[in-house]
């Protein structure tokens, strides 16, 4: 009995001690399942994690601002991590039992690979206690990939036609309006190369939409259909016949000082670029912005969480936090990134939240972005 005794001491010693002696095994983590909680439990849950780390690409001002409030509210600290706007840390993690992000902000071209990937916490926009109030559209689809409640609204942009107004009393509404405006008013007209900003991707996508048969055939691609991009010739030789009629800059913000210097009277510009010039006094007071009946593109950016992340409680209080209305506010003030938030005004809304709600359109999926960039070099700058 005493050798049979020790021999299951053994076993019992062994299968206590094994897992912990093997590499492969992973690190700890929570089991908690935070969007079954109250948001009260969240909080306090939160406040016990202490910290947090933040990924963004842009905005170092305000983002550290934002952290440093969020701190003086919660007690909890916000590392925030300025870097390039892409995934390759996250993706470089994804195994990992714990990674080292909280909470990132992606732009479009890295939502599908994300998606995809099922690299994210969640669904985690119905937890948001803000979820009624953030724009539905973004809230949904970003870059024509559809989030499915991973990634939260966090602020948008909106691409529209500024104009001189003491040049042009009735600036174009539809493709045809335009087409006449171009044709009529040779060198008037200005957006910025495809591949250097996203006024000239706007353009772009505005010639596709109005010659290709409508926005809605390309929705819910993942992949560049052929046939629908077959009939984007119509597009080049729209541009081709047209070359000497518009302006092609270097930028979007060369699209605003031509117009500043009264060098041309309409062009594509960005509505967070516009502020901006407004607030620098580079761009004259007179100057309207607005978005033309047959639509133009926006959307925004967002955050999520990731699967692995070590502080997840601490990583939702703070984007609610970061949509809460007076960050919001706070925000389109510091650096001009319009309001994820639709019950709320801004005094520094140039386009009327209506306005962008029934004329502002979401983009085509990413696929069709790189494809029109890429072609519009073959098919139109080396002709």
């Amino acid at each position: 009995m005493k050798g049979y005794s020790k021999i299951v001491v053994l076993f019992v010693l062994l299968a206590l001690i094994l897992p912990a002696c093997g590499g492969a095994q992973p690190a700890a983590t929570t089991t908690k399942d935070y969007l079954n909680m109250s948001w009260d439990q969240i909080v306090e849950e939160a406040k016990a994690e202490k910290e947090l780390v933040f990924y963004m690409w842009w905005g170092e001002e305000y983002w550290k601002t934002a952290a440093q409030k969020f701190e003086e509210k919660y007690g909890i600290k916000v590392n925030v991590v300025i870097g390039d706007n892409n995934v390759d840390k996250l993706l470089a993690e994804k195994d990992s039992a714990v990674g080292t992000i909280d909470a990132q902000a992606f732009g479009g071209a890295s939502v599908k690979t994300i998606i995809d990937g099922g690299l994210l916490y969640g669904p985690i926009l119905p937890k948001m206690p803000s979820v009624a109030n953030l724009d539905s559209k973004l809230g949904s689809y970003q870059e024509g990939v559809k989030t499915m409640g991973y990634l939260v609204p966090l602020y948008r942009n909106q691409t529209g036609f500024l104009y001189d107004p003491d040049k042009i009393s009735n600036p174009p509404q539809t493709w045809d309006d335009l087409v006449k405006f171009v044709e009529e008013n040779p060198k008037q007209f200005a957006f910025c190369d495809p591949n250097k900003g996203g006024t000239g991707q706007a353009m772009v996508f505005t010639a596709v939409v109005n010659l290709t048969g409508g926005l809605d055939q390309y929705a819910g691609d993942t992949e560049l259909d052929q046939a629908k991009a077959a009939k984007w010739s119509a597009v080049w030789d729209w541009f081709n016949a047209n070359k000497d009629n518009y302006v092609l800059t270097a930028s979007n913000n060369e699209s605003l000082d031509l117009l500043n210097q009264g060098a041309v009277s309409l062009i594509i510009a960005w509505d967070d670029d516009t502020l901006i010039a407004f607030s620098k006094g580079t761009i004259f007071k007179r100057a309207k912005m607005y978005i033309p009946q047959m639509g133009l593109p926006g959307g925004g950016d967002t955050v999520g969480i990731p699967k692995n992340a070590p502080h997840k409680a601490a990583a939702l209080l703070f984007i609610d936090f970061l949509t809460s209305p007076e960050m919001q506010v706070e925000m389109n003030q510091m650096i001009g990134s319009y309001l994820a938030r639709t019950d709320i005004a801004t005094e520094n809304a140039l386009l009327p939240e209506e306005q962008r709600q029934k004329y502002g359109l979401p983009w085509y999926p990413a696929p069709y972005k790189e494809y029109g960039n890429e072609m519009f070099t073959q098919e139109v700058l080396m002709k």
